[in-house]
């Protein structure tokens, strides 16, 4: 039987290298958009066929929670859409109204190993705990790979732990709203999280506003870090929790903590732009350029800025206009209430979400959102904002 194990292990890996080997092909093909939405197509198959098979769920049942509820978080924002101006901006954000989440804490002592690619719990022989993440019944959520975990040889073992593993870790507004809110959820419920060794995923430890927090919030720099990178981590016994997005606790425990940095070189006008390489960007940029400058907005890249100097320039912000996208995050480094004006790509595109939206009305901006025209490059990723509707709506604006 061990031989025929091996066998189909030697297989499976031939055939992940060969996949592998396809999925470079491919990216050097097709737009990265393009195969994103391939993806979730297949990923959406996967895990309603072979996945269920593969990984089968570890049931757990409420009694078994410390915590447990579902709430409405959009409704929670103070978000009044029925004052809004009619139009497809009114539509979307309406849509969301509805929406509720489950806020959880679980300890889970049943003994399970903490797989490296996607921070899942696992329980011998191949069950999967759902509650190991906090959106694992997403469509895009993807499954670990069950030869690997089948062949892992490079070990951690905890007698207890905190995983801090979540989908979207990896992402600036992410880092802040899933992954750092759970310590302080942590605590506000009487776990001591300086106690427990505490995971966190090696590409999230390396991003530079990972260690800027680490270095200058005292909670951080006294945790007792295990940074996972390939290694399985084999726990007895671990804490998983999910707080409901976008408190403003939370958010407010972990800006709190936030050294003071001075606000020179701030911008009262902030217009936020994002390089053609990313999943959005706007394909008339000269053109919105000419209106920035009318309206005397500073034209910005974040990815282009440290954190440091990111707070800089949006210490006095009074008016930020952006594309979706992470870099908005900053908004809430402003020191007084300011106006969003978010710029998203055109419905049929399928990516009109609430992250700002809920994180700008939350902490007490005026919101408005604009949403753009299909573009020539739209499987790329490019959209277009007319530059008389984007100068009117910037003329209405008083700041």
């Amino acid at each position: 039987m061990k031989r025929d194990l091996k066998k189909h292990c030697q297989v499976g890996i031939r055939y992940i290298s060969d996949l592998k080997i396809l999925k470079r092909a491919l990216k050097g093909i097709f737009p990265t958009p393009l195969l994103k939405k391939g993806f979730l197509v297949w990923n959406k198959i996967k895990i309603q066929t072979i996945d269920k098979f593969l990984f089968p769920e570890y049931r757990i049942n409420r009694n078994q929670f410390l915590i447990f509820r579902e709430d409405y978080p959009y409704r929670k924002a103070g978000i009044k859409v029925n004052t809004m101006p009619d139009g497809d901006e009114k539509v979307f954000m309406k849509a969301w109204d509805n929406w509720t989440q489950e806020e959880f804490l679980l300890f889970f002592s049943e003994p399970c190993w903490i797989e490296p690619d996607f921070g899942w719990a696992i329980v011998q022989p191949n069950r999967i705990v759902y509650y190991s993440l906090g959106v694992s019944r997403t469509w895009f959520q993807r499954k670990p790979n069950l030869l690997k975990f089948l062949r892992r040889k490079n070990i951690i073992k905890l007698k207890m732990a905190i995983s801090l593993r979540d989908s979207g870790e990896e992402n600036y507004f992410h880092f802040y709203n899933d992954v750092l809110s759970k310590l302080f959820f942590l605590q506000h419920h009487g776990v001591d999280v300086k106690v427990h060794p505490v995971i966190v995923k090696k590409k999230l430890w390396d991003k530079e506003y990972f260690q800027y927090f680490r270095e200058h919030v005292p909670l951080l720099k006294s945790l007792h870090w295990i940074i996972q990178d390939e290694q399985y981590i084999q726990c007895d016994s671990v804490y998983f929790c999910k707080p409901l997005t976008h408190r403003l606790d939370l958010w407010n425990d972990i800006l709190k903590f936030f050294p003071a940095i001075s606000s020179t070189h701030s911008y009262d006008r902030i217009f936020l732009t994002r390089q053609k390489g990313r999943l959005r960007f706007l394909e008339n940029m000269n053109e919105i350029e000419t209106v920035c400058r009318a309206h005397r907005l500073v034209v910005l890249d974040t990815d282009e800025l440290n954190l440091e100097e990111q707070v800089k320039a949006f210490a006095n912000a009074k008016l930020i206009v952006g594309i979706h996208g992470a870099g908005l995050t900053n908004i809430v480094f402003c020191r007084n209430a300011c106006t969003v004006l978010e710029l998203f790509p055109p419905p049929e595109y399928d990516y009109l979400p609430y992250h700002y939206m809920m994180l700008a009305i939350m902490r007490g901006n005026v919101y408005r959102a604009m949403i753009g025209e299909p573009g020539h490059k739209k499987y790329s990723g490019g959209f277009c904002i007319s530059p008389e509707k984007l100068s009117r709506e910037l003329s209405n604006i008083v700041v």
